[in-house]
């Protein structure tokens, strides 16, 4: 026998959510009132369909939809299921319908509300994702149904770019990532990305620009005149060569990273390229220049903070990430520096060959560098602190003080390998 209506009244619901206790109560007519161990109210609708299969859905939350309402909600769907329709299904088929009339605009919303944000993405490839979304995809498509975009669509846009060819590069990789998230929600079934090469469209790609390798000679050159740059930016750039990081993880660099007893420096993952933390050794020689950097500080949380009011004015901020190159380039422009034009990234290019020269192993080389190892060794090797790194870092550091202080030292012979391996 059915259960008669209208058996909940409105004292009792305010009581079960006063009291917090996990209820499920019907009021008759399948229509049911919920509360979960986590305090969420709501109504749901228990029926079956072809008087068999038993179906139930939420229809609303309580307080939001109070109990007078839900009672007359649940009355307009008995009403389609009397009629031998399935509310829930039909839910579910307005939502299907609903997404596939979803255009670029919807796609792109969504994209960045769930995939385009940290820690999934660095801060600078969220910047400039969001800025091609913003400046070539909206305008271009963001009227359009996805489901109607084709690669035809895609080529007559990356034709039409008047933007060099590493910046077309990224709008297709942006562009893959976006029709992958269409994938994922039924949208398209293939990516219209898939299959276009730029190669066809903008030619070939420009060649790479070759890193710089300072010689010895010029490391002497160059270390013995940073007096021209400043006090911390020649602390810094003596960090960043010794080192092996990248300028941003400098930049963004804390002093609650630095654990000065166990003598080493964590790279959190948001400041890593990959966006995997790491640690590094800092052999005495490097712990010595961070502590000259801490006096220079003051009460600042980040190794090397901002100098200008522009970037301090919202409080306490680290410098901004061309400050040092900014630095080293007015050094050149006055003629500081007889030495080859280098770009930030030459550091780590001048450390790999040191390295090597120095005996220092293939493999060794590449984890100082925070590079991927390869085969079974990246599979089993999962050290977060290697000491043939700190071994090969120490040597590389007494190098560099030896260029500065008594000119081009010699390089040593023996190698350091990892253990059980053959150096390369």
């Amino acid at each position: 026998m059915a259960k008669p209506l209208h058996q909940l009244d409105d004292i009792q619901l305010r009581r079960w959510v006063v009291a917090g206790t996990p209820v499920a109560k019907s009021d008759g007519g399948g229509l049911t009132f919920t509360l979960s161990a986590a305090g969420a109210a709501s109504w749901v609708l228990r029926y079956r369909v072809a008087g068999t299969i038993r179906r139930e859905m939420t229809i609303g939350s309580y307080p939001d939809l109070t109990l007078a309402e839900a009672r007359k909600k649940a009355q307009k769907l008995r009403v389609l299921i009397s009629d031998g329709k399935d509310p829930a299904l039909e839910k579910q088929k307005d939502k299907t319908r609903q997404q596939a009339d979803w255009t670029m605009r919807d796609l792109v919303a969504d994209y960045r509300a769930h995939v385009l944000k940290l820690p999934t993405y660095a801060a600078d490839t969220i910047k400039y994702r969001n800025y091609d979304i913003d400046q070539v995809v909206l305008p271009k498509l963001g009227h359009r149904r996805v489901a109607d975009i084709s690669t035809v669509d895609l080529v007559f846009l990356l034709k039409q770019l008047k933007r060099s060819w590493l910046i077309c590069k990224r709008i297709r990789t942006g562009l893959g990532q976006l029709m992958d998230h269409a994938i994922a929600h039924g949208l398209i079934v293939t990516n219209p990305v898939t299959g276009i090469k730029l190669k066809a469209l903008k030619g070939e790609r420009p060649p790479v620009k070759k890193r710089v390798m300072l010689s010895t000679a010029e490391l002497s050159t160059l270390l013995r005149s940073t007096g021209e740059i400043g006090v911390a930016n020649a602390l810094a750039l003596r960090i960043l060569l010794a080192t092996c990081v990248r300028g941003i993880e400098l930049v963004r660099a804390e002093w609650t990273h630095i654990d000065w007893q166990r003598a080493t420096w964590w790279i959190p993952d948001e400041s890593v390229k990959t966006r995997t933390g790491f640690l590094v050794p800092l052999t005495p020689t490097v712990l010595d220049w961070f502590q000259q950097l801490k006096a220079l500080a003051d009460e600042s949380k980040y190794v090397l903070p901002a100098r200008s009011t522009r970037r301090t004015k919202h409080g306490d901020n680290h410098v901004g990430r061309t400050t040092l190159w900014a630095a080293i380039t007015r050094a050149f422009e006055r003629g500081q520096l007889d030495i080859t034009r280098f770009t930030p990234h030459d550091t780590r290019s001048t450390a790999k060959g040191h390295l090597r020269n120095l005996g220092v192993s293939k493999e060794i080389s590449e984890i100082a560098l925070n590079h991927k190892l390869e085969g079974m060794e990246a599979v089993y090797d999962v050290r977060e602190e290697i000491p043939e790194r700190r071994i090969a870092l120490e040597r590389w550091a007494t190098f560099l003080v030896e260029c500065e202080n008594s000119g081009p030292p010699t390089p040593r012979g023996n190698v350091i390998a990892l253990p059980g391996r053959h150096a390369a």
